[in-house]
């Protein structure tokens, strides 16, 4: 029975499903560490749950985490049943017994009858979202929709936009991973820096920056998304809010960034909103620069200024004033 969008309260409500065995193995084969694996989940978790409240005011009424948590313990992972459960019930996320040595589908079988049984239950809920490894679950994505519900797939390396229909929603865990713990699960080799100017001149809408602290803009985002083509515009305004203080204005100093040229800002199709990704502009002069100077040092960055961190040392309180509720461009 599909839900009409007149029938859905103001309040709005997601439920996430975590498909933790198949997220789980596809962490621990990329961690030298694989114990690990049962601490990023939970903090991808968590950083979704904050991404909805953020880009939507969604409050996550319920998370359930998949798998069969004695096998996850036999299998000599390094990490013990008991702590995969105590990091769970520290995240208020509810696990729930999915067999691992029967039919090879039981558990994306249960997950999702369990979800579109939720949604149908709960009239309120409108977003489902799923935390999985390298599963695109479009059957449950389709099953979702015909609920009149909204779908997010949160997986490791997604499949591009350009790969699946508009009307699906998908988001990469890692972009949800702290930097120092992105850093860890990226492939070897892999860093920011693979992805500098692309050699081509300058478009001529290209100015030059004449403020430092957009140069300390541009550093602040290639320090700490430098490996994403796109990024999301609320994390991205809450680390510039967490690194440069107070006195400066994240919007403000982004929209500067766009009329040179620097970056540009692109909407994308989302749910239970579309949202805003930043994309920076390698062909840019001073991005080059920025990257040259950036690459070539490791000490404290020129364009620190007295009273603005030079990495995050502030409490995320308060970063709710960067959200997207700012002007329409965003």
């Amino acid at each position: 029975m599909s839900r009409s969008p007149q029938t859905r309260p103001s309040a709005r409500r997601a439920a996430l499903f975590i498909d933790y065995p198949n997220l789980h193995a596809r962490l621990a084969e990329r961690l030298d560490a694989p114990e690990r694996a049962g601490a990023c989940i939970t903090e991808a978790a968590r950083e979704l749950r904050r991404f909805l409240a953020d880009e939507g005011d969604v409050d996550t009424v319920l998370a359930a985490a998949y798998a069969d948590f004695g096998a996850l313990e036999a299998a000599g992972k390094g990490e013990k049943k008991q702590g995969l459960l105590q990091k769970l019930y520290e995240q208020d996320i509810e696990p729930r017994f999915a067999p691992a040595d029967s039919e090879e589908c039981a558990l994306e079988v249960q997950l999702s009858v369990d979800a579109t049984a939720f949604l149908h239950r709960r009239s309120d809920v409108e977003t489902a979202a799923l935390m999985t490894g390298d599963r695109a679950f479009r059957p449950l994505v389709r099953a979702i929709q015909r609920t009149g519900a909204h779908a997010l797939v949160a997986a490791i390396d997604p499949p591009p936009p350009g790969d699946h229909p508009r009307d699906e929603a998908f988001m990469d865990v890692l972009n949800l991973l702290s930097d120092e713990t992105r850093r860890d699960v990226l492939p070897d080799g892999e860093t920011p820096a693979r992805r500098g100017a692309d050699g081509r001149p300058p478009a001529a809408d290209h100015e030059r920056l004449d403020d430092d602290m957009l140069f300390r803009t541009l550093e602040v985002a290639e320090e700490h998304f430098g490996q994403y083509d796109e990024v999301y515009l609320t994390p991205l305004l809450r680390k510039l809010s967490d690194v440069l203080g107070e006195r400066f204005d994240p919007k403000a100093l982004v929209s500067d960034l766009e009329d040179a040229g620097a970056v540009r800002l692109e909407k994308r199709r989302g749910y239970p909103y579309d949202y805003t990704v930043l994309i920076v502009d390698r062909r840019h002069p001073d991005v080059q620069e920025m990257e040259e100077q950036f690459y070539g040092r490791s000490e404290r960055s020129q364009y620190a200024r007295d009273g603005a961190p030079a990495s995050s040392e502030r409490s995320t309180d308060g970063y709710e004033e960067y959200d997207e509720g700012g002007p329409d461009r965003y």
